[in-house]
């Protein structure tokens, strides 16, 4: 079957014939991949930047994001039949299992030694078919197929939200949050979905195509002080701008920035009762709560996001920066 590969000899991005998956376990299921959305974590993979192929393998298939439609399930894989549309969780539990991976919390794993498909040990799905354990996949709904590859990102969201929601004492009002990208674009969403007053703030100048879908979904566009600030830049930059920006009592999720250097005001942090934490990866109920909202946000902003190309322009979304569009998504298969 046709993939798409990083080879860590060559270090080298091309397409190449690989070995179609087979069923081998009887909870596992094959389904033909429809769709596969690029983020920067794609990027900074075909950069060489972290990542890993599985062991026995010179190569990896990257693409995290997925939408497929089974094809075949195996007597144990319960709640699967053929035809049923899924997308696939990508944390794998460590092994032997820390007690978080026990207890079905993979994206909360103590010893790192998870697997991740398309990013750390294990091929993602860049690729005309795959297999997964059943318990690894997320049924989705027929009626949201049109912007069903934006669960992934929107789990990752839904987690990030629940944590500071919880954290924050006592009910949070306002939000903030940093970035214009997918992550940021749909953390606005789910935000303002709570309730709550949003705004956004990023580098896009005012006439950009994203920063319209901001304005028009009813978030304000530019910075403010906010009970609940989200990071979603990779800009260690912003991290520290969103401590400052924080109001008393406030939480700050980052979900991207790497590393940071510069004054924190700890003495914030402690007289005002402030929160910072990180976020990463997503719970199945995260998936959950993404299948939900994904049918309650406004479907005509979401698709928005979206902008489709062939599986052959996989050069240009993953080595070049993403331009205009929030998502880019590989159509794989028709």
């Amino acid at each position: 079957m046709r993939a798409v590969t990083l080879d860590y000899t060559t270090r080298d991005l091309s397409e190449r014939s690989v070995a179609e998956p087979v069923l081998v376990q009887p909870d596992e299921v094959l389904f033909r991949v429809h769709e596969v959305g690029i983020c920067g974590t794609d990027r900074e993979l075909a950069r060489f930047q972290f990542g890993y192929p599985p062991p026995g393998d010179a190569f990896l298939i990257p693409g995290h994001e997925a939408l497929g439609q089974v094809l075949e399930a195996g007597p144990g894989a319960s709640g699967l039949r053929p035809g049923d549309w899924v997308t696939p969780m990508i944390r794998r539990a460590c092994s032997p299992p820390c007690a978080s991976c026990r207890r079905g919390r993979r994206d909360l794993c103590v010893t790192g030694n998870y697997t991740e498909r398309g990013i750390f040990g294990a091929h993602g799905y860049l690729s005309e078919y795959a297999v997964d354990r059943a318990e690894d996949l997320v049924r989705v709904p027929e009626e949201t197929l049109d912007c069903a590859i934006l669960i992934e990102p929107l789990s990752v969201v839904e987690k990030a939200v629940a944590s500071a929601l919880r954290y924050h004492e006592p009910e949070a009002r306002t939000a903030l949050v940093l970035g214009a990208g997918p992550i940021g674009i749909l953390a606005a969403l789910v935000l303002q979905r709570r309730g709550l007053e949003v705004s956004l703030h990023s580098l896009e100048p005012e006439d950009h195509p994203r920063v319209k879908i901001v304005r028009d979904a009813g978030i304000r566009y530019g910075a403010t002080t906010a009970d609940v600030i989200i990071e979603a830049t990779g800009s260690p930059q912003a991290a520290l701008a969103g401590i400052s920006g924080l109001a008393p009592n406030g939480v700050l999720c980052v979900l991207g920035a790497l590393s940071l250097s510069g004054d924190i005001p700890l003495l914030n942090l402690v007289t005002e009762n402030q929160v910072v934490f990180g976020s990463v990866n997503a719970s199945p109920q995260a998936f959950a709560d993404a299948v939900t909202d994904l049918s309650r946000l406004d479907r005509g902003i979401l698709r928005r996001l979206i902008r489709r190309v062939g599986l052959g322009t996989f050069r240009d979304t993953v080595l070049q920066p993403p331009g205009e569009a929030a998502k880019l998504v590989h159509v794989v298969s028709e």
